[in-house]
C-alpha cells in the first residue's frame, strides 16, 4: 500500500502534467500558426511586389520602344535601350505566367502563388492584353534595325496598338494588385482571430485548472494536512508514553554495557595475567637451559676440545689418523659454537651484563655471519639500561622478527631503529624482503604466532603494534610502548 506523502506527490504530478500540458500544447499551436502567418505574410508582400513591378515593367518597355521608334528623340546611348528590350521581355513574360498560373520562381526561390477566383477572374482579362502587347513588342524588338519606309509604318502600327492596350494592362494590373493586397490583409485578420481565439482559449483553459484542478487540490493537501497533524499529535502521545519506557530500557542497557565492559577488563587482565606468566616461565626456562647448556654441555665440550689439542702433538702412525683427527677436532668446535648459539637464543647472559643495546648488536652480527642479509642497528639510548623486564620484552621482539625476515622474507638489508624520546620507546624494523600478505599468512601457524607472539608482548608492555606489509616491496614494524 502506498503512503500518503506518495499518493499525494502522485497526483499531484499527475494533475501539474495535465495543466501544463495542455497550456504548452495551446502555445505550441499559438506559436506555429504565428510561424506559418508571418512566413505567409513575407510571401504575400513579395508577391504583392512582384505584381506591382509588372505595372513598371509595363510602363519601362513602352517607354523604352517609343524611344526606339522614333529616330529624332533617340538618345545616343540606343543600344543600352536595346538591351533593356532583350531583359524586360523575358522577365515581364516569366512573372506573368508564374503570378498567372500560381507557382512564381523568383530570385531562386519558389513561391506559391495563392489566386482567388476573382484573381483569376482578373488574368482571365489580363492574359489576351498582355499577349498583343508581348507580342507586339517581340517584332518590334526584331525589326528595329529595319529603316525601311515601309517597317517604319508597320512599326508604327505596332507601337499604337502596344500603347492602346497599355492603359488597359495597368488598369487591369492595379486590380491585381489590390486583390491581392486584399486578400493578404483578410488571410492577416484570419490569423489574428485565430490568434486572439487561442488568446482567450488558454485564459479559460487556465480558469478551468484553477477551478477544476487547483482549488479542489488545494482542498485536497488541506484535508491531508489535517489527518498529518492528528497522527502527529496521536504519535507524540505514542512518542511520550514510549520515552519512559526507553529511558529504563537505557538505563538497563547501560548497566548492561557496563557489566559486560567490566566482564571484558577482568577477563583482559586475567589474559595479561596468564599470559606474563607464561612469559616469564618460558624466560626463567630458557635462562635455566641457557646456564646447563652454557656451564654444563658448553664447559664439557671446552675441555673435550681442551684434550682433544693436547693429542694434536702426538704422532699419527698414517696421514688417514691425522684427518680423522683434524674431523673430529673440527666437529667438536662446530658443536662448541652450535652450543654457544643455542644458549645466547634461549637467554644471552649479554643481555643480563651489557643491556639491550650490546645484546641487539651482537644478535645482528651474528645474523650476518651466518646469513647473507645485512643487519643495520641505530639508537639513541647511549648505552643507558631500560628496566629488565623491558629489555627482555624488546630484545625478544626484534629476535622474533629477524628470525621471521630470515625464514620468510629473503631479504638483503633488514634495520632495527630504537628510540627513547621523553617517555615513550619507539622500536621500527622493515626489511626489503618479498613481503607478505597479512590475511593470508596469518592463517600458517608459524608465521601465526610468531605475530602474535610479539603482539602479546606489545600488549603486555601496554604498547602499540602496526604492521604494514607490501607484495615484493618488503615489511614494516612500528612499536610504541610507554615507560
Amino acid at each position: 500500500m502506498q503512503t500518503l506523502e506518495k499518493q499525494v506527490a502522485e497526483r499531484l504530478t499527475r494533475l501539474y502534467v495535465i495543466a501544463l500540458s495542455a497550456v504548452a500544447l495551446l502555445s505550441l499551436v499559438g506559436q506555429i500558426l504565428i510561424q506559418k502567418s508571418l512566413k505567409d505574410s513575407l510571401d504575400d508582400a513579395h508577391v504583392v511586389n512582384v505584381a506591382g513591378r509588372q505595372r513598371m515593367l509595363s510602363q519601362r518597355l513602352c517607354k523604352t520602344i517609343i524611344l526606339l521608334n522614333h529616330s529624332e528623340i533617340r538618345s545616343p546611348n540606343i543600344q543600352q535601350y536595346f538591351q533593356d528590350i532583350g531583359f524586360i521581355l523575358p522577365l515581364w513574360k516569366k512573372t506573368h505566367e508564374g503570378l498567372r498560373d500560381g507557382f512564381l520562381v523568383d530570385s531562386s526561390k519558389n513561391y506559391l502563388v495563392k489566386n482567388s477566383p476573382q484573381i483569376n477572374e482578373l488574368f482571365t482579362v489580363l492574359d489576351p492584353i498582355f499577349r498583343k502587347i508581348y507580342q507586339n513588342a517581340l517584332i518590334i524588338h526584331e525589326n528595329i534595325e529595319n529603316s525601311s519606309s515601309h517597317q517604319q509604318k508597320k512599326n508604327e502600327a505596332i507601337l499604337f496598338e502596344i500603347l492602346s492596350n497599355e492603359q488597359k494592362f495597368l488598369l487591369t494590373m492595379d486590380k491585381i494588385v489590390r486583390q491581392y493586397d486584399l486578400e493578404s490583409n483578410q488571410r492577416i485578420n484570419r490569423v489574428k482571430q485565430i490568434e486572439l481565439f487561442l488568446f482567450f482559449l488558454t485564459i479559460a483553459v487556465l480558469l478551468v485548472e484553477v477551478l477544476m484542478i487547483f482549488f479542489p487540490f488545494t482542498k485536497y493537501v488541506k484535508e491531508v494536512i489535517k489527518k498529518l497533524t492528528d497522527s502527529e499529535n496521536e504519535l507524540q502521545k505514542r512518542n511520550d508514553e514510549l520515552s519512559i519506557s526507553n529511558q529504563k530500557l537505557t538505563q538497563t542497557r547501560e548497566d548492561l554495557v557496563r557489566t559486560t565492559q567490566e566482564k571484558f577488563e577482568l577477563i583482559r587482565k586475567e589474559d595479561n595475567i596468564r599470559s606474563a606468566a607464561l612469559m616469564e616461565g618460558q624466560e626463567e626456562e630458557r635462562k635455566r637451559l641457557s646456564l646447563e647448556l652454557h656451564d654444563g654441555i658448553g664447559q664439557m665440550l671446552t675441555a673435550l676440545n681442551l684434550h682433544t689439542e693436547k693429542l694434536k702433538d702426538l704422532p699419527f702412525s698414517s696421514q688417514k689418523q691425522k684427518k680423522t683427527f683434524d674431523d673430529h677436532k673440527k666437529l667438536i668446535e662446530e658443536t662448541i659454537e652450535t652450543t654457544r648459539n643455542m644458549a645466547f637464543n634461549l637467554m644471552p647472559s649479554v643481555l643480563t651484563d651489557f643491556g639491550l643495546c650490546a645484546t641487539v648488536r651482537l644478535l645482528s652480527n651474528l645474523t650476518m655471519k651466518t646469513t647473507d642479509m645485512k643487519v643495520v642497528f641505530d639508537e639513541n639510548l647511549n648505552e643507558k639500561r631500560l628496566q629488565n623486564n623491558l629489555e627482555i620484552h624488546l630484545y625478544r621482539i626484534i629476535q622474533e622478527a629477524i628470525n621471521n625476515i630470515v625464514k620468510y622474507a629473503n631479504a638483503k638489508q633488514a634495520e632495527i631503529i630504537l628510540v627513547k624520546h621523553n617517555d615513550i620507546i619507539t622500536l621500527q624494523i622493515t626489511d626489503n624482503g618479498k613481503g607478505f600478505d597479512l590475511k593470508i599468512l596469518q592463517k600458517q601457524d608459524i608465521i601465526k604466532n610468531g605475530l602474535a607472539n610479539i603482539q602479546t608482548r606489545v600488549r603486555l608492555l601496554g604498547g602499540v603494534v602496526k604492521i604494514n606489509s607490501t607484495i615484493n616491496k618488503g615489511t614494516e614494524i612500528n612499536i610504541k610502548i610507554p615507560i
